[in-house]
């Protein structure tokens, strides 16, 4: 009948684990081998990607694991917790490398610097506590502790293919490098940013703010821009493969900036069919497509730049907590609130 969509397909299940809480942190190694998985107590799981199997099982943090990371080479896996602990873990060994200091009573983030090349012996871990910043080697040496950040850091994100941290705090977003004790460049605002993403080419610096805005801001200059309008605080951010499209939360509908020149004065496209907010939003890491889950449980998958309806979609029987193409792109995990987690295949 005209003016009727049929119903996408669903997505194919490959495996599927239980965690006996809510799932905090739900994370693949950078190689697409593995997969760690920390409910809001008790300890770490370690899955195999392709099958579920579970490989390893870490202690995690007195009170609570709250962020995971893992190293490039996935010999370690790094985790922050409210013990005031920075924890890095060997896996094969199913026992900690190494115990840091975190500087405050809750490590709320821990993350590898994401490089491909280079040395993995020089690979750097970023926590942050409170206002306290520290970066250690893998082996949990102290390489650098900066002066404390004027507030809470709410989050930190390496810039792709670089030694540069993106650190975001209450009024400015600080741009940092190991090698120097002070930032690089500050940009200043006086508002509540609550998520970070950066473009993967590095030309820009978004963020999802509490306000209910998205800021854009062009990394080389510091010039900036904001979108308004959202009817709930924007906490999921993905920018695509090209860095040129960046897919925002913060209501029901998947909004997408084209950021080909400059999102100022453009209109976003907007993919409807999820009947409740969106809770977690990521693109291909190579191709096109992008996923999304919302607080009903439902995920879809996109192919935003052909057409504004999903291509695909599956239903969890609680939020999704999070959800994230593998590296490969042929397949997506996806973590509800019942502490359900779940591999669909999915290939083109």
């Amino acid at each position: 009948m005209p003016g009727v969509t049929a119903a996408p397909p669903t997505l194919a299940t490959r495996w599927s684990h239980h965690l006996d809480d809510f799932p905090i942190a739900v994370v693949c190694s950078q190689r697409g081998a593995l997969l760690a998985a920390a409910p809001s107590s008790g300890p770490i799981v370690v899955l195999e990607l392709q099958t579920g199997a579970v490989v390893a099982r870490l202690a995690g943090h007195k009170g609570g694991t709250l962020s995971l990371s893992w190293s490039a080479d996935e010999l370690y896996l790094a985790s922050g917790g409210q013990d005031g602990a920075v924890r890095i873990w060997d896996v094969a060994l199913q026992a900690q490398h190494a115990e840091c200091d975190g500087g405050a009573p809750w490590v709320e983030h821990v993350a590898f610097d994401p490089r491909s090349s280079g040395p993995p012996l020089f690979q750097v871990l970023a926590s942050a506590a409170g206002r306290v910043l520290r970066l250690w080697s893998r082996d949990g040496e102290l390489v650098r502790a900066y002066a404390p950040h004027p507030s809470t850091i709410s989050a930190i994100s390496w810039q792709t293919g670089t030694q540069e941290l993106v650190t975001a705090a209450y009024g400015a977003l600080t741009i940092l490098s190991p090698a120097r004790e002070r930032p690089i460049r500050r940009f200043h605002w006086k508002g509540s940013i609550l998520a970070v993403a950066c473009s993967r080419d590095g030309r820009y610096i978004a963020t999802g703010d509490q306000d209910r805005t998205v800021h854009f801001w062009r990394t080389k200059t510091g010039d900036d821009l904001q979108m308004a309008g959202y009817p709930a605080k924007v906490l999921q951010l993905a920018w695509d493969a090209a860095s040129r499209f960046l897919a925002t939360g913060g209501s029901d509908v998947v909004t997408i900036w084209d950021c080909k020149r400059s999102p100022e004065g453009t209109t976003p496209r907007a993919c409807e069919g999820h009947d409740d907010l969106i809770t977690g939003l990521h693109y291909q890491h190579h191709g096109h497509l992008l996923v999304s889950g919302d607080g009903a449980g439902t995920l879809h998958v996109w192919a935003p730049t052909r057409s504004l309806f999903p291509i695909a979609s599956s239903k969890l029987n609680a939020e999704i907590a999070s959800v994230a193409w593998i590296p490969e792109d042929t397949g997506i995990v996806a973590a509800a609130a019942d502490g359900t987690v779940v591999m669909y295949d999915y290939g083109l």
